[in-house]
């Protein structure tokens, strides 16, 4: 998930739309674990409005760390 990144010149849409996700977050982090899946299959990216392009970077982290859990275990191949 992607959302505004906190700071002098903070301009979420939203207005605590990161925060509120803050809070979803730590629920389906903790949902995660209880289910037996790597809560860290699931993140919050913050991004303020002169780093966009950060985002590619950002993505490309994120798929290979995925990649090198594996598939989703319940899946069951």
């Amino acid at each position: 998930l992607l959302g505004c990144k906190y700071g002098d010149d903070y301009q979420c849409h939203f207005v605590k739309g990161s925060e509120i996700c803050n809070r979803r977050m730590a629920n389906i982090a903790e949902t995660l674990d209880q289910l037996g899946i790597e809560p860290e299959r699931v993140a919050q990216y913050e991004v303020a409005i002169d780093e966009y392009d950060e985002l590619p970077k950002m993505i490309e982290e994120f798929m290979d760390m995925i990649m090198a859990k594996g598939p989703n275990p319940f899946k069951g191949y």
